[in-house]
């Protein structure tokens, strides 16, 4: 039998006509092997796999090469399974928006010493947005990149151009000899993965360098037969594996530092909202959050999408922050952690509504939001909000952190005893708020709506105050004269000033206020002057001066 055709044959016919004794019937062999005869019959006529036991027995009782067997099987099933990974290999569309090219990712590899850390990331953002029917993907990256065993791992019930169906294992690296890896790589996967296991698994191996030889190289290791099926891919494989991934070619669009507009990613919000203070914010300040509203969205993404999901917060940059810390958590990052993008162009989001590859949209302007109507019962979409402006209930409200929450997350700053406390009474314990105390950057430190001078004179008088009840005559007295206005006015501008971005005062029910008198202090003191503390003053004399009625009671029931 030529070796072409024993690729194409079932083991069972190459067992009946060469292991089996002609004389011998089927029921004398499934007796010699110890099997009953239908499990026989089946195999030798091409309707049951031939399993690793059986070659054992066949082995045993005739004397057959069981690896030969095995090889025979793993042949088989490859080339049934590329005849039938070309009936579901669809690309996925993708509207050209950005252009990668593979010099440029040969490029990167050449000069990012991170390169072999990210370049994980990169395939499983790729495989996640192109992959069909996943069952597990693992690719550890960043200080995870470097383990034993595969460098990654994929399950899939449907073969696409790029994942295999079935299992496969991943290598890769950025070595600038790409064919000395593919080879060190695959002698160490074949000695420490069994023949069995083997026989259900493609190798594939991953550079992001050009590499010539790799169509030669993977069809001598397809060749050899020791796996299902061995690929090779490289730079110019990227650059068209790119081409139908949206948050891949976002991603990676921001590692090259290419000059784009109109979106960018959460790693980069993340870094964005870490970076501006001094120690560095921490994750840890969204644990609380995570904990309460992880189910909530986890459930959310499971399900076709019905409307879009709301996070509100103090700021865009908090809720863009805490999404990227959501996306990164356990279930919810294996769910759709490499799918997420958010959008500040209404054009750009505009431009891939009419993508077939699967994407997270992430708006927070209206613009972009009127776009999500074209797209939302298809996508889940995800809409931020500034807390005080949500008209209707938000899926999730960031609020502050209780004080054990607060210490916590700032002990893991490093940041201990007394400076904990002033922190805490400075930010109101907001994270938006602690970001801004904590920040060396002038343009961070001060808000949006410091910088309006309308805006910052209004808060004068309620960043003095502190908080005042809408409903007391008194209240409303003392803020109006400390502000020389109406009180109508007053309301007038507590409902401008929970617009801005990074909100400076709070609204509930009656009760009115200001997050933090300290930080609207230090943010509106170039407004104040002379006469806004003559008044304070003049005004918390009369207030304290009043006769408290507690006083008028005997001593030991003034605590009533």
């Amino acid at each position: 039998m030529s070796k072409k055709s024993e690729k194409s044959t079932h083991p069972g016919t190459f067992i009946r006509e060469h292991v089996i004794p002609k004389a011998m019937s089927v029921t004398d062999a499934a007796k010699r092997l110890g099997v009953g005869r239908p499990a026989l019959s089946n195999l030798l006529n091409g309707n049951s796999s031939l399993s690793p036991t059986m070659a054992v027995r066949l082995e045993k009782a005739f004397g057959a090469d069981r690896q030969k067997l095995l090889g025979l099987q793993s042949e088989f099933d490859r080339h049934n399974r590329r005849g039938k990974e070309k009936t579901v290999a669809a690309r996925a569309y993708v509207p050209g928006f950005l252009t990668i090219k593979a010099r440029q990712i040969h490029d990167w590899a050449e000069n990012n010493h991170e390169a072999r850390q990210l370049l994980a990331v990169l395939l499983r953002k790729l495989i996640h947005s192109t992959g069909h029917e996943l069952r597990h993907v693992d690719f550890p990256g960043y200080d995870n990149a470097e383990r034993k065993g595969w460098d990654g791992v994929v399950e899939a019930d449907s073969a696409t151009p790029w994942v295999p169906e079935g299992k496969s294992g991943w290598e890769f690296g950025t070595n600038q000899s790409p064919s000395r890896k593919a080879e060190s790589d695959y002698a160490a996967r074949v000695a420490s993965v069994s023949p069995a296991e083997r026989a259900e698994c493609t190798f594939v191996f991953v550079t992001p360098r050009n590499w010539p030889g790799k169509a030669d190289w993977a069809k001598g290791k397809n060749a050899a037969g020791d796996w299902k099926a061995v690929r090779a891919f490289d730079a110019s494989d990227l650059e068209q594996w790119l081409e139908e991934s949206i948050p891949a070619q976002m991603w990676l669009a921001e590692q090259l530092a290419l000059q784009v507009r109109g979106f960018e990613t959460l790693d980069q919000c993340w870094r964005r909202w870490e970076e501006a203070s001094d120690p560095m914010m921490t994750a840890a300040l969204f644990e609380p959050s995570i904990i309460v509203y992880g189910d909530t969205f986890k459930k959310w993404l499971e399900k076709p999408s019905e409307k879009p999901f709301v996070v509100a917060a103090d700021s865009t940059d908090e809720a863009l922050a805490f999404l990227s810390c959501l996306f990164r958590d356990g279930d919810i990052d294996k769910l759709s952690g490499d799918l997420a993008a958010v959008f500040k162009s209404a054009e750009t989001l505009r431009t891939l509504a009419a993508s077939s590859s699967p994407f997270i949209p992430i708006v927070y302007t209206q613009e972009t939001e009127r776009e999500l109507a074209a797209v939302y019962r298809r996508l889940h979409c995800i809409i931020v909000r500034l807390r005080n402006a949500v008209d209707s209930k938000p899926d999730i409200a960031l609020d502050l952190l209780n004080y054990d929450g607060f210490k916590k997350a700032l002990a893991e700053m490093g940041i201990k005893d007394d400076r904990v406390e002033r922190l805490a009474r400075e930010s109101g314990r907001s994270p938006t708020i602690l970001r801004r105390r904590l920040s060396k950057i002038d343009a961070v430190r001060k808000p949006q709506w410091a910088e309006d001078v309308e805006s910052a004179r209004s808060l004068i008088p309620m960043a003095l105050v502190g908080a005042w009840h809408a409903g007391s005559d008194a209240d409303r007295e003392v803020v109006s004269t400390l502000a020389g206005s109406s009180y109508q006015q007053i309301e007038e501008s507590v409902a401008r000033l929970l617009q801005f971005n990074d909100c400076p005062v709070w609204s509930i029910g009656q009760h009115r206020g200001v997050a933090s008198r300290i930080d609207a202090v230090f943010a509106v003191n170039k407004q104040v002057t002379e006469g806004n503390l003559t008044k304070f003053f003049r005004l918390a004399e009369y207030v304290l001066s009043e006769s408290d009625p507690a006083l008028d009671l005997p001593e030991d029931q003034r605590w009533a």
